[in-house]
């Protein structure tokens, strides 16, 4: 009687310990987590910041804004004795193909990038000085789009040594730019000023001249 208990209860025992080890294995393996995908992108993905317009990073000046740059100003020695003058940031000749000044300043030469001004989200206003020849010297207020293609642009000053009779002068507000352009010639000064406005486009209209 003994040996029978024994063969029926030796398969039963088999069965329970094959069942236990069963289900513990299960618990293990519900245990590890699963690999999850990292939210990041990766490495190759990611692109770093394009520092290709860094030379662009100037002031952004508060309006309004008198704007009459002359050879005085603009010379090194000025800025030399006088800290807190306006900064002109020269540029290199790859930055100014880059941005296609070369095509419509002719003989420009000296080039500089002085200030941004905060018209629009649209688009992007800039101010440039720059040698015409030897003997003038020319600012103007351009508008770019977001990728730095020209949309517009305007002289707001004008300085010669030929005979230091002609000077151009401007203020700068949110709604209108006043240039002034000031003639010698005769022996009295004239003046002669225009308005202009800026479209939500970038692009600058006259509006009125006297």
């Amino acid at each position: 009687m003994t040996n029978k208990l024994i063969f029926i209860f030796l398969p039963l025992f088999t069965i329970v310990s094959c069942k236990e080890k069963t289900q513990k294995l299960e618990k293990v393996t519900i245990a590890v987590p699963k690999p999850t995908q990292t939210e990041n992108p990766s490495p190759e993905k990611v692109e770093p910041p394009s520092s290709a317009w860094d030379f662009m990073n100037v002031a952004v000046e508060k309006f309004p804004v008198s704007e009459a740059t002359s050879f005085d100003t603009y010379d090194a020695s000025y800025r030399e004795n006088h800290p807190a003058a306006r900064v002109y940031r020269k540029l290199k000749r790859a930055q100014i193909e880059k941005l296609g000044l070369q095509d419509w300043l002719k003989n420009g030469t000296n080039v500089s990038v002085n200030y941004e001004l905060p018209y629009s989200e649209n688009f992007r206003t800039f101010v440039f000085t720059y040698q015409d020849g030897e003997m003038e010297l020319k600012t103007v207020m351009v508008t770019f789009d977001q990728n730095f293609k020209k949309i517009d642009a305007l002289q707001i000053a004008y300085d010669e040594i030929a005979e230091s009779w002609m000077r151009t002068k401007s203020v700068i507000s949110k709604n209108t730019i006043e240039v002034s352009d000031y003639n010698e010639s005769s022996g009295e000064t004239e003046i002669t000023t225009t308005r202009y406005s800026i479209t939500q486009t970038g692009k600058l209209v006259s509006v009125s001249k006297k």
